[in-house]
């Protein structure tokens, strides 16, 4: 052993070009790594010890340099596959610096008058009163809370009895004022007040109302509510806090750097706006109340995330994405690499890689990769197939010891591609969730490959196209069928036309955004494959016909991956050009409506839309 740290280097070159290299070096832990001129790119390291180098580190290219039997050219082929993984890798970031407004609403004035005191300097105040009166806070006579936009909205009475803009500061109201209630600053005491309104009588200009109220509106991030005060709000209370939770408050009053690295992408998302409808399974699994639906489709809050990983793993289409390691990413990354048939793939957080990397220094793991992955919650049963089509004979997950019991997605995707590799293969424990500590025992246990050759998929495709390209090739290779039973939790679901309902006019393609329900426009029919269908159900609930079912499960058989005619019309040519605008069932339909209300022509319907504008320019 040298006693030092062994480190791997990609640095620009002269001509422009990386240059990897191997070197020991003496480091201390929190300073700089490199301390001279060199322009490195990238580096074996952990983040968590040298936090301001400058360039990326790579936990993934210090384990296979420590533990793994790489040669220094495989060394170099990973340290460029971590660059390009690094200048991929876009996402929106920024800082965000501390709303510290807030609405205090209390009982008690001379409590909400100390809490201003104390508070006032840091944070910026809008204080109410229920009960009672105050020189310079105002009391509300009604107040009504909303939420709208991650702010609530204050609606609220308050009184006000002089006119500013037409007192003239004479001072008659006040000496007339018998129980001394109006002072100099203009301030009404209304625990003392009579409503004897000798005031208003004494006031020439006409300034004073002694029931006078305005209305005013509050738009602030926050609430907290004293003295036991209850509002009648059902909405969000997340940032509604009590006394004893004002040190919650307080600790959000920092700036902090948001990364949007959870994205979703509308183009491939099976969740219908319009409809309110469709695929849930990201808000499903959501515990931190990041993921919403609007009328804009799922929306993302980045800064309630917390990069748990639950949403990645769930979504069936891949429009969630992990935007650190993409679909695209992770497909391109992994094709970069020659990988030996049956070689153990280990994959964790930095955290955990560095502490396996701590606890286990001297051990050597022959014919094993290792390959960072923060979120390995965030890897669906696609991604865990794939590793497997690529040519590892085993997959270790590396998590927190007691950490899948409480993690039921990455339960739910483990086990569904468990059991998909048991049905094509007969094999069993291909996929094993071990704590850094439990690795040692898991280290040299190797399997042979599953598939001959190592299968390529295109990193353009969406999730689906290529989890369903993947199972056809499996149920190829090996002659056996999958039969995924009936649950809705699963991304797999049957669907059936009634051919005499169809009318062909294809509602149910408007939001199949996967194209699972596709048509052939030259012959009219409506096609379907079930190999992308995911269960979603909107194609059923806009069906104006009911003529389409829905059963969750499949067969993955050889026609699960074919295009099949679920229902073909004869087409309605236009009576003038020939031109096919519609089917003729369609046509009959609308007939058939519009037969029933008198005094509708319906001759031009006949007629393609370009022809039947001249017909009725003609027949005018």
């Amino acid at each position: 052993m040298s006693g030092k740290f062994s480190a791997c280097l990609l640095i620009q070159s002269s001509d422009g070009t990386p240059e990897f290299s191997e070197k020991d070096l003496n480091l201390q832990p929190g300073r700089r790594m490199i301390t001279g001129e060199e322009d490195v790119l990238l580096a074996g390291g952990f983040s968590t010890l040298f936090p301001e180098t400058g360039f990326p580190l790579s936990p993934t290219l210090q384990l296979n340099k420590d533990f793994g039997d790489l040669s220094h050219d495989e060394l170099e082929q990973v340290a460029l596959a971590e660059l390009e993984r690094v200048n991929t890798a876009t996402y929106r970031s920024y800082l965000v610096e501390p709303d510290n407004r807030l609405c205090v609403i209390g009982n008690d004035s001379e409590k909400l008058e100390s809490f201003v005191d104390d508070f006032g300097g840091v944070l910026e105040i809008e204080p109410i009163l229920l009960k009672g009166s105050h020189p310079e806070i105002v009391t509300a006579v009604e107040l009504e809370v909303s939420h709208l936009n991650a702010e609530y909205q204050v609606r609220l009475s308050v009184q006000s009895p002089i006119n500013i803009e037409r007192c003239t500061y004479c001072g008659d109201c006040g000496s007339a004022c018998p129980e001394d209630c109006l002072d100099e600053q203009l301030h009404i005491n209304y625990s003392v007040c009579t409503s004897c309104k000798e005031c208003e009588k004494a006031c020439v200009h006409d300034a004073i109302d002694i029931h006078g109220v305005e209305e005013r509106v509050l738009k602030v991030p926050a609430l907290l509510l004293m003295d036991g005060v209850k509002l009648n709000f059902e909405g969000d209370k997340s940032s509604m806090y009590t006394e004893d939770g004002i040190r919650d408050f307080l600790s959000n009053q920092f700036s902090y750097q948001v990364d949007e690295v959870i994205t979703c992408s509308e183009s491939i998302c099976q969740y219908s706006a319009k409809l309110g409808h469709g695929c849930s399974s990201c808000t499903d699994v959501c515990k931190y109340g990041a993921i919403s639906r609007d009328n804009n489709g799922i929306k993302i809050d980045p800064v309630k995330c917390e990069e748990c990983g639950g949403c990645i793993g769930a979504c069936p289409t891949g429009a969630i994405q992990y935007e650190r390691f993409s679909d695209g990413a992770f497909i391109s990354y992994l094709q970069s690499l020659d990988i030996k048939p049956g070689t153990t793939l280990v994959m964790g957080s930095e955290a955990m890689l560095h502490k396996l990397w701590w606890r286990n220094s001297t051990a050597k793991a022959e014919n094993t990769f290792f390959l960072e992955y923060n979120r390995v919650s965030g890897l669906s049963f696609f991604h865990l197939l794939y590793l497997f089509a690529r040519g590892f004979g085993r997959v270790i997950l590396l998590t927190q010891e007691g950490e899948t019991e409480s993690d039921e997605s990455l339960r739910r995707q483990t086990a569904m591609a468990a059991s998909l590799l048991n049905t094509y293969f007969e094999v069993e424990n291909r996929i094993v969730v071990a704590s850094p500590r439990e690795f040692i025992i898991q280290m040299n246990n190797h399997e042979e490959p599953l598939l001959p050759d190592a299968i390529k998929l295109d990193d353009t495709a969406n999730r689906r196209q290529n989890l369903a390209h993947l199972l056809e090739i499996f149920s190829a290779r090996t002659g056996r069928q999958a039969r995924i039973k009936e649950n809705r939790s699963l991304p797999f679901a049957t669907i059936s036309c009634d051919g005499d309902k169809c009318t062909q006019c294809y509602a149910c393609l408007n939001d199949c955004r996967i194209e699972a329900l596709h048509t052939d426009e030259e012959k009219l029919s409506l096609r379907y494959n079930s190999s992308l269908c995911v269960g979603c159900a909107i194609c059923v609930r806009v069906c104006p016909e009911n003529a389409l079912k829905i059963i969750s499960g499949a067969t993955i058989d050889k026609q699960f991956f074919d295009d099949v005619t679920m229902a073909e019309a004869e087409p309605m040519r236009c009576k003038e050009c020939g031109k096919v605008f519609g089917t003729r069932k369609s046509y009959q339909r609308v007939m058939e409506i519009l037969s029933k209300k008198e005094s509708v022509d319906t001759s031009h319907f006949e007629y393609c839309d370009t022809c039947r504008v001249v017909k009725l320019f003609e027949d005018a």
